[in-house]
């Protein structure tokens, strides 16, 4: 990979006649006769005339984080003279455009900037009360390589290598096929033949990694995101002599195909106890504190990935949430309303050293027992809370993200109980 390959060459005034531009360079001895910064200056000057010269804009596959921990989303950017218009998977509303101000400055060398705030290029990198780092994302990349087709990018802060490639057709349409493929994939276990070798693997599509690995061999794993047919790694892997970049992935079978060439097929293997997010409506019996029973309906929520939990309480309603990778439900911490003009939350909580959290990212998640006729779905820690076993809920006031103390109010009291409490949560069995 020829990382910085432009700035050095700018930089020291070397072999700029070997950059290729969509408009042709000045011969050797013309274009020597600049100063460096001249120079890297004809070059910015060059990039922004790429980047302004797609049509359609640009599809920009960014990774925050460093490791690439949290995989990568696609992007759209369109860019003039001054602004850029962004839009992206992450919106929810793939027609939704936000347009920010942009600029190309020659700090480290050649860099392109969102300096001015906008809603999706900055939403990775925006910190929140629940991720005060939010996740690692940036808004500064450093340009590597530019051709009319593809622009090579560093993240500053990252030093993640991302791409930006030239859309062909109509941004809301590709981001339309992603989200068709996102919905409809199911994938998390895999296993193919690779060469005579067997190779099984997972896909995590909550954080988009993607492990192979076969006996003998440490797993080789890559983070990925979605394009509008299947799967783009974030860099090659090499498993059992091959190599691997792309796949296709086709809903019906649940396979993925190599796209390079090479015609390997890996189909879909599910975790003991997956089950797919329609399985999970209908009305259950909630068991807690050694025999308790209320009833509650789960209803999809029209996202594909939570379910509304009703029957607790008239005046709220609890979300869980389903994990694809998995085939489970998570009853995480999370927000139930507001009441003495404080928020209240229904708090994870380890009802054993009587402590709890509204961190929203701890709380519990389903096991199946397995039966289709009657099943039973067990609420178990969700192992998201170092030193501490999720056991209970319990509810709580909030004031500006802190304790604001217990919540008792018994209008909000758990139905057929006299408590603000859920204490040892047990299972949930499906009635009909």
């Amino acid at each position: 990979m020829k990382i910085d390959r432009l700035y050095n060459r700018a930089l020291l005034g070397m072999l700029l006649c070997a950059f290729v531009f969509q408009s042709c360079l000045k011969d050797d001895v013309e274009v020597f006769d600049k100063n460096p910064s001249e120079r890297l200056q004809q070059y910015i000057s060059e990039v922004k005339d790429v980047l302004t010269g797609a049509e359609e804009g640009w599809l920009f596959e960014m990774y925050p984080q460093s490791a690439q921990g949290y995989g990568g989303y696609a992007f759209i950017v369109r860019f003039d003279e001054e602004k850029v218009y962004a839009s992206s998977e992450l919106a929810g509303d793939n027609e939704m455009v936000v347009e920010s101000l942009y600029k190309m400055t020659d700090d480290d060398g050649p860099v392109l900037s969102f300096d001015t705030y906008n809603l999706l290029l900055h939403y990775l990198a925006t910190p929140s009360s629940d991720a005060y780092e939010a996740f690692e994302g940036e808004f500064e990349f450093v340009v590597l390589d530019a051709t009319s087709d593809l622009v090579t990018l560093r993240g500053k802060k990252t030093n993640n290598i991302m791409y930006m490639r030239k859309m062909t057709e109509d941004p809301v349409s590709y981001l339309d096929k992603i989200s068709t493929l996102e919905e409809s994939m199911v994938l998390s276990g895999f296993s193919g033949t690779v060469g005579g070798a067997q190779v099984t693997g997972t896909i995590d599509v909550d954080y988009r990694q993607i492990s192979f690995g076969q006996d003998g061999a440490e797993p080789v794993t890559a983070a990925y995101v979605l394009t509008d047919e299947g799967l783009r790694l974030y860099e090659p892997v090499e498993v059992a002599g091959a190599t691997f970049e792309e796949f296709i992935v086709d809903p019906e079978t649940n396979s993925l195909t190599d796209k390079g060439g090479s015609g390997t097929v890996f189909n879909a293997v599910f975790p003991e106890g997956w089950r797919g997010y329609a399985a999970f409506a209908g009305n259950y019996v909630l068991s807690f504190n050694g025999g308790t029973e209320v009833n509650v309906t789960l209803a999809p929520a029209g996202d594909g990935a939570s379910y509304i939990m009703s029957g607790l309480n008239a005046q709220f309603t609890v979300t869980l949430g389903y994990q694809r990778s998995s085939g489970s439900l998570t009853w995480l911490s999370q927000k139930i309303g507001e009441a003495n003009g404080n928020e209240i939350w229904l708090c994870s909580w380890d009802a054993g050293p009587g402590q709890l959290t509204w961190n929203a990212a701890v709380g519990m998640r389903t096991e199946w027992n397995g039966d289709e006729q009657h099943p039973v779905y067990t609420w178990t820690d969700y192992g998201t809370w170092p030193g501490y076993s999720v056991n209970s809920y319990i509810m709580w006031q909030l004031s500006g993200g802190s304790s604001a103390g217990q919540f008792a109010n018994s209008s909000w009291y758990i139905a057929g109980t006299r408590s603000n409490r859920l204490p040892y949560v047990e299972a949930m069995t499906k009635i009909d």
